[in-house]
C-alpha cells in the first residue's frame, strides 16, 4: 500500500487525495464520499451536505480545485451555503442546491472570479431552481461574478429560478472607473442555460467578448441584460420580461452598452442607455427548462451528473471515445493528472468490480503500472494516467501533488 500524504497507511474505508481534486470546507464532512466511499447517497454517485438550521456551509475553491457531484441541502430553517471560487482552472460541476433560500438580505451565495487575464474557469450542470422565498430586490443572487474577474468564465447548463438579485450577475467585471468597485474586464460565456422569475436580470453580462448562447429566460425583470460595453446573444428565447426581454445599460452609470442579437426571439426591449442591435427572429419558441438540452431539472439530477451536454462532440479536455478501446464498457474513470505536479506522484487504489488502463483524456499510463485484477499501483510524472472501472473505488492513496478526479456515466 502506498502511504498517504501524511505518511500513514490508508484503510479500506478512507481515501486520501490532494485537496484540489475535490473540495469541501466543513470539518468532519465526508469529503470524498462522492467517489462512492461512505457517501450518504453512494448509489447515486454524489455526496449530500445537509446544512443544519441557522448554519452556513462554506466552500472555498482556488487554483485547480474541483467541486463536483454534490447535493447541498438547505431545507432547514435559515440554512445557507457560501461558495467562493477565486483563481484559475477551478471547476464547479454536477452540483445541486435543494431547498429554498429563506433569507431576505443582500448576499451572493456563489461568487466566481478568475483574476488572471490569461486564466479560465468553468461552472457546469448546476441547479439553483428552488429559488428564494423573498421576491424583493436586491436579496440573494444565483451566481455573482466578482469585479476582480479578468480571465474567462464558462457557465454551461445551469438552471436558476426565483432569485431576487439576478440569476447570473455577470456584469461587474465591466464596472466603469467611476464605479466604487472598478471591473477587471473578464469575459463571461453563458451557454445552454435557463433562468426564470428573477428580479433585476436573468442573464446579465457587461464586457467585450461576453456572450449568451442557446439559452432561455422567462419572467425576469430583464431576461437578458447587456449592462456595459458590447455583448452578443445567439440562438436564445426570451419572453414575459417584466421590464423588457432585452435590456441595455442603466440610468445610473449611463454606459453606452450595446447588445447584438443573432437568431434570437424576444418580445420587448428596454434601452436604459445604449442600444439593442437587430430585431427579433420571431415569436419566442421555448419557455421551460426542458426546452434546453442538458439543463438539470432537479438538484438530485444535477448532483448525479445524469444530464449531458447538448453537443455530441467532446469539449476540450473531455474524452475522445474513439480512443477508448477495450474499456468502453466500464462506466467510470479515475484520472491522475501529474502535468502540473512538483515531481512524480505515486498512487494505488482498489475497485470492487473491474478496472482497466484507459486513454480517457488522452492519458498515457506508464508500462510500469501494475494492474492486478481489481487493484492498481502506479506513478505519474509530467503526464496523465487514467483507468476505467466499474463498481466502487476505495483504498485510494496518493503520495505527491497530482490532481485526481472522477468521471461518471461514460459511454
Amino acid at each position: 500500500m502506498i502511504p498517504s500524504r501524511d505518511g500513514t497507511e490508508t484503510d479500506d474505508d478512507r481515501f486520501t487525495i490532494d485537496r484540489r481534486s475535490y473540495v469541501k470546507a466543513a470539518a468532519g464532512a465526508a469529503v470524498f464520499s462522492a467517489l462512492g466511499i461512505g457517501s450518504a447517497a453512494a448509489d447515486d454517485d454524489y455526496d449530500v451536505l445537509e446544512v443544519p438550521a441557522g448554519d452556513t456551509h462554506t466552500i472555498t475553491l482556488g487554483d485547480g480545485d474541483v467541486l463536483e457531484n454534490t447535493l447541498i441541502d438547505i431545507s432547514a430553517d435559515d440554512a445557507r451555503y457560501q461558495i467562493d471560487a477565486n483563481g484559475s482552472d477551478w471547476e464547479i460541476r454536477n452540483v445541486g442546491v435543494r431547498g429554498v433560500w429563506d433569507g431576505n438580505d443582500k448576499v451572493e451565495p456563489l461568487i466566481a472570479s478568475v483574476p488572471d487575464a490569461d486564466g479560465s474557469a468553468r461552472i457546469e450542470n448546476l441547479y439553483l431552481g428552488d429559488g428564494a422565498t423573498d421576491d424583493t430586490y436586491p436579496g440573494a443572487t444565483g451566481i455573482f461574478v466578482s469585479p476582480s474577474h479578468a480571465g474567462t468564465l464558462e457557465i454551461d447548463r445551469v438552471n436558476i429560478q426565483g432569485y431576487p438579485d439576478n440569476a447570473i450577475y455577470g456584469s461587474s467585471p465591466g464596472n466603469t472607473n467611476e464605479h466604487p468597485a472598478t471591473g477587471s474586464g473578464g469575459e463571461v460565456h453563458i451557454t445552454n442555460s435557463f433562468a426564470a422569475d428573477c428580479r433585476a436580470g436573468g442573464f446579465r453580462v457587461g464586457t467585450d467578448g461576453s456572450y449568451v448562447e442557446n439559452c432561455v429566460a422567462v419572467g425576469c425583470d430583464r431576461n437578458l441584460w447587456g449592462f456595459y460595453e458590447q455583448t452578443q446573444v445567439v440562438d436564445c428565447d426570451f419572453s414575459d420580461g417584466q421590464i423588457g426581454d432585452v435590456g441595455t445599460g442603466d440610468s445610473q452609470w449611463q454606459a453606452n452598452a450595446s447588445v447584438t442579437l443573432e437568431n434570437t426571439r424576444f418580445e420587448t426591449t428596454v434601452e436604459h442607455s445604449g442600444q439593442v442591435v437587430d430585431e427579433s427572429a420571431g415569436e419566442p419558441e421555448r419557455f421551460d427548462p426542458e426546452d434546453v438540452d442538458g439543463v438539470p431539472l432537479t438538484a438530485q439530477e444535477a448532483a448525479a451528473g445524469t444530464t449531458e451536454s447538448p453537443a455530441d462532440e467532446p469539449r476540450d479536455g473531455d474524452e475522445d471515445e474513439s480512443k477508448e478501446g477495450p474499456s468502453e464498457s466500464l462506466p467510470k474513470a479515475v484520472v491522475i493528472d501529474g502535468t502540473d505536479a512538483d515531481g512524480a506522484s505515486a498512487y494505488s487504489f482498489e475497485v470492487t468490480e473491474e478496472v482497466e488502463v484507459s486513454t480517457y483524456r488522452d492519458a498515457t499510463v506508464n508500462d510500469d503500472a501494475i494492474v492486478d485484477g481489481t487493484s492498481v499501483e502506479g506513478t505519474v510524472e509530467d503526464g496523465i494516467d487514467a483507468y476505467r472501472f466499474s463498481g466502487d473505488l476505495h483504498a485510494f492513496a496518493l503520495d505527491g501533488d497530482a490532481r485526481v478526479s472522477l468521471a461518471y456515466d461514460l459511454e
